[in-house]
């Protein structure tokens, strides 16, 4: 709380032409005898800040004051001021307007750097999907119990009631990392699975749990499956056309992708194929062939063939 006093005080006294003890003590809601005792705190690390007897008189900086490098580097004012660039550009409340960023900018002496925009939603999204990034990061900083109708893999609707810790973007996917009350355990919600207008956030606070590490397979549930490459994971091995090329290297990393001088390109994974991802893989059509495992492969031929009975 001192902290954060003693830079309210250099800053107001850097943005106002006179300040007195009795201005910063009514701003700051503290006795006149601790802004002095601040003001020595603030003289004795170092802040050539001195106060004016008489008419006229008041707080005040000399001139050309900005905060020291000792202190903070030029480098890492420029990091504050690119956070809170990303922080005010989704929409957190206290570093909405700017108005923060452009406060430690002129603390700082440096230009403030509109260098990002975030957007949580996707193109063509209704109002509900934006709130439903709102509601939840509410609950997450406030600790509120949230509720919410989710439709799982299997297409069964349920209501849940959960602790949430954070949000996550994973495999172009936002995903809420959350405690479930009913499951009793952790799951991860994919948030194009909710029911965006039931989203409520209840009255009710928790107390922090410890999150086990995000894993990289979720699963239809919610749970979340064995992640990375873990020791015998199959290995799933396709050969994609040329004419796939561009959706592959949006898909899939540099590194498991071989190109041939033919133009068919070869990804080699390690994973534990789940049904929406072999669902993924099915979407790719004639422009992918399975070559290992065999079920996989199988699984598509089976597909494939029962598409041609519907349309028969």
């Amino acid at each position: 709380m001192k902290q954060q006093r003693l830079f309210e005080i250099v800053y107001a006294v850097m943005s106002r032409e006179t300040c007195t003890v009795g201005d910063l003590a009514r701003m700051l809601e503290v006795s006149p005898r601790t802004v002095r005792r601040d003001i020595e705190a603030l003289s004795a690390a170092g802040v050539p800040i001195y106060t004016v007897q008489g008419k006229g008189g008041g707080v005040r900086l000399l001139p050309g004051y900005a905060i020291e490098s000792s202190f903070v580097s030029d480098a890492e004012k420029d990091d504050v001021l690119a956070a809170l660039s990303l922080i005010s550009s989704i929409d957190v409340p206290v570093a909405a307007d700017g108005g923060l960023a452009r406060r430690l900018a002129g603390l700082f002496r440096r230009e403030p750097s509109d260098w990002i925009e975030v957007d949580f939603s996707f193109w063509g999204a209704p109002p509900t999907c934006r709130r439903a990034f709102d509601v939840a990061r509410e609950a997450i900083v406030h600790r509120h119990v949230l509720r919410f109708s989710y439709r799982d893999g299997t297409d069964r609707l349920t209501v849940r009631e959960v602790e949430p810790a954070k949000l996550l973007f994973k495999e172009r996917s936002w995903y809420l990392r959350a405690w479930c009350r009913a499951r009793r355990d952790w799951r991860t919600f994919k948030l194009l699975r909710m029911d965006w207008e039931s989203i409520e956030l209840l009255p009710a606070v928790f107390e922090p749990r410890e999150a086990p590490a995000i894993t990289r397979f979720i699963g239809p549930d919610g749970r979340a499956a064995q992640g990375g490459q873990p020791a015998g994971a199959p290995r799933l091995s396709m050969i994609f056309a040329p004419e796939a090329a561009s959706r592959v290297r949006e898909e899939f990393a540099p590194d498991v992708i071989d190109v041939a001088p033919d133009g068919f390109l070869s990804v080699t994974v390690f994973c534990q194929p789940s049904d929406r991802m072999l669902h993924h893989l099915f979407s790719y059509g004639a422009q992918l062939e399975i070559l290992e495992p065999v079920w996989v492969h199988d699984w598509m031929n089976g597909q494939a063939r029962a598409m041609l009975e519907r349309g028969r």
